[in-house]
């Protein structure tokens, strides 16, 4: 039994070995296409918060921290909202709200409206709805003019 116990832990070892080559080199990779670590970083909060497609989270992750430059840097709230509307859906303040609160642990609705009109302010998100606010990041109504 104890023969048996060591064999699958020495399995269980060689596994993981080849796991972190395959990651490394997954790495490697991602940096050679230029992609930086800030990115992967977002785009995997993305991915593991709203199950977002890998390639999808990664696209959404290079709007979101564009957006956070062209700003100059923002606060983890106002950096949360931007990572959310980065997906180009149109969301309302409640879902904004929702899904900040998924990313951060909490989060209140009238300081979401609060940072969403301060960012509508300096250009970065832009309200679509006509009778109920409705936000999207504004590169991403750039996205979709260009198809």
């Amino acid at each position: 039994m104890e023969g048996d116990v060591e064999e699958r832990l020495s399995r269980l070892e060689e596994i993981l070995v080849r796991v972190l080559a395959r990651l490394e080199s997954i790495e490697e990779y991602l940096k050679a296409l230029g992609i930086s670590d800030d990115v992967l970083s977002s785009a995997f909060k993305l991915v593991t918060t709203f199950s977002l497609p890998a390639a999808a989270a990664l696209e959404a992750s290079k709007r979101a921290i564009e957006a956070i430059r062209i700003l100059g840097g923002v606060d983890s709230i106002s950096k949360s909202v931007i990572e959310v509307l980065s997906s180009c859906e149109e969301l309302s303040i409640s879902e904004i709200t929702r899904r900040v609160r998924a990313l951060r642990g909490r989060a209140s609705r009238r300081i979401i409206r609060g940072r969403l009109k301060v960012l509508e302010a300096k250009g970065v998100v832009v309200n679509v709805g006509s009778k109920k606010p409705k936000y999207v990041l504004k590169s991403c109504l750039k996205k979709a003019e260009s198809r």
